[in-house]
C-alpha cells in the first residue's frame, strides 16, 4: 500500500490541531505537495542544512519538524542564502516539509511531556492550561443517513477530540418541522406544505479553523437542500493541553541527586541554576525551549524549581529574588526529547493504519550548539 502524505499529515494534525498553536506561528505544510507519495518520514527538531543532507542521504519523503524552517513572510527565495538553500534543496529533491512548533508545545504527548517523562516526574498536569475557544457543531440529518455524514466528521482532522479521545460524538432522534417554499426540492416532504420528518441530531466539537472546509465537504454528502446546523462558541481550558508540564519526584531528590539526573537524561553539556537551592527537589515545572512567559505560571504555582532551555538575563535575575530556582539546559537539550517519542507514536499508528513507511530520527548526541571546555 502506497500511503499519501495527506493521510499521515491529517492523523498528525489531528493530535497537534494547528489551532492550538499560537497565532505569531508558523505551523502545517510548508514545502512540498501533501498529494505525494511517502515510503520513508524523518524527524528532526529543525531542518537545519546537517539535517537536511541526513533526510537526503536517508532517501526521506517527508520531514517532520518542530521548529519553524518559514517563519517571518518572504519577500524573496534566493538560493544563494537561507532559508532559500534549504527551500531548494527540500524542493530539488521531493521532500515534502510539515512543522509542529507552538501547537506541540501545547499537546498533551508534547515537548515539556516529554521531557517531564524523561526525567521520571510523575501527576504530570499542565503549568498554563490552553483555552482555545472550539465550536460544538450541531447537525441535523434525517434518520438512516447518520454514518456517511460521520464518516465525513471523522476525515477531517481535530473533530470531536476531547483530551485523549478522538471522534467524540453525541447522537439523539427527534422530529424535525419544516415548510418548503413552493419552488423547492425537499428531500423529504413536499413543497409548499408544512413537513415532519424523523432526523437525528449530531453533536462534535470543532477546530474553528476547520469549519469552512468541513461544511463544503458536508454539503456534498448531505442529502437536505438545505443543510440545517448551528454553530456555538464554548470557552475553557482544552483537557490535558497547555504549556509546560508540572510534577513531583516521589520520593523527593537531594540537589545534587537531581543535578545528576538532569546530567545522564537530558546530556545537557552546560546547566545553570538561577535562585536558592532546595535541599530536596518535589516539586518542578518543566517548559521545553524558550521558557521566559512560563516563570509568572511556576511562580504562581508554587513549584521550587522551573527547568527550561533558555529564557535570558533579565528573566534570571528576577528569579534570584522572587523564585523559583531557574535550571537552564540549552534550548536543544530540552526539546529534543520529543523526536523518539513522536517515532514511537508514528510507529504505532502505522501498524493500525497500514501506511508501510519507515520511521527515521535525526538525534544528535549532547547539545551540538553548545562546546563546554
Amino acid at each position: 500500500m502506497t500511503v499519501r502524505a495527506r493521510e499521515i499529515l491529517d492523523w498528525l494534525e489531528d493530535r497537534f490541531p494547528p489551532h492550538w498553536a499560537e497565532d505569531w506561528d508558523a505551523v502545517g505544510l510548508q514545502v512540498g505537495d501533501a498529494a505525494r507519495p511517502v515510503e520513508r518520514v524523518g524527524l528532526a527538531l529543525e531542518a537545519t542544512p546537517e539535517a537536511v543532507r541526513w533526510a537526503l542521504t536517508e532517501q526521506i519523503d517527508l520531514l517532520l519538524c518542530h521548529h519553524p524552517l518559514i517563519f517571518s513572510p518572504l519577500a524573496r527565495v534566493a538560493t544563494d542564502r537561507e532559508p532559500g538553500r534549504t527551500i531548494g534543496q527540500l524542493i530539488r529533491n521531493g521532500v515534502i516539509l510539515w512543522v509542529a512548533h507552538t501547537n506541540l508545545d501545547a499537546a498533551p504527548e508534547g515537548v515539556s511531556t516529554a521531557l517531564a517523562r524523561r526525567l521520571g516526574l510523575q501527576a504530570l498536569r499542565p503549568l498554563e492550561p490552553l483555552d482555545r475557544g472550539l465550536l460544538k457543531m450541531v447537525l441535523f440529518v434525517p434518520v438512516g443517513y447518520e454514518e456517511v455524514v460521520v464518516q465525513t466528521l471523522r476525515r477531517t482532522p481535530g473533530l470531536g477530540r476531547i483530551g485523549a479521545y478522538d471522534h467524540c460524538s453525541f447522537t439523539v432522534r427527534g422530529e424535525g418541522r419544516f415548510t418548503p417554499d413552493r419552488d423547492t426540492r425537499p428531500f423529504r416532504g413536499d413543497a409548499g406544505r408544512e413537513s415532519r420528518v424523523s432526523e437525528s441530531r449530531l453533536e462534535m466539537l470543532v477546530p474553528p479553523a476547520a469549519v469552512p472546509g468541513l461544511l463544503e465537504k458536508l454539503r456534498t454528502v448531505h442529502p437536505y437542500e438545505e443543510m440545517a446546523y448551528d454553530l456555538y462558541p464554548l470557552q475553557g481550558p482544552v483537557p490535558g493541553a497547555g504549556l509546560g508540564r508540572m510534577g513531583v519526584f516521589d520520593p523527593p531528590l537531594a540537589w545534587e541527586a537531581f543535578i545528576r539526573l538532569l546530567k545522564e537524561r537530558t546530556e545537557a553539556p552546560l546547566i545553570q541554576v538561577a535562585g536558592a537551592v532546595p535541599d530536596r527537589v518535589a516539586s518542578v515545572a518543566v517548559c521545553g525551549g524558550s521558557g521566559r512567559t512560563a516563570i509568572p505560571s511556576a511562580r504562581k504555582a508554587g513549584v521550587q524549581v522551573l527547568l527550561t532551555g533558555e529564557v535570558g538575563y533579565h528573566p534570571t535575575i528576577e528569579c534570584l529574588e522572587a523564585g523559583p530556582v531557574l535550571v537552564t539546559i540549552g534550548h536543544y537539550c530540552s526539546e529534543k526529547w520529543i523526536l523518539p517519542e513522536l517515532a514511537n507514536l508514528l510507529t504505532g499508528a502505522d501498524r493500525e493504519q497500514g501506511w508501510g513507511v519507515a520511521v527515521k530520527v535525526f538525534l544528535l548526541p549532547g547539545d551540538p550548539y553548545v562546546q563546554s571546555f
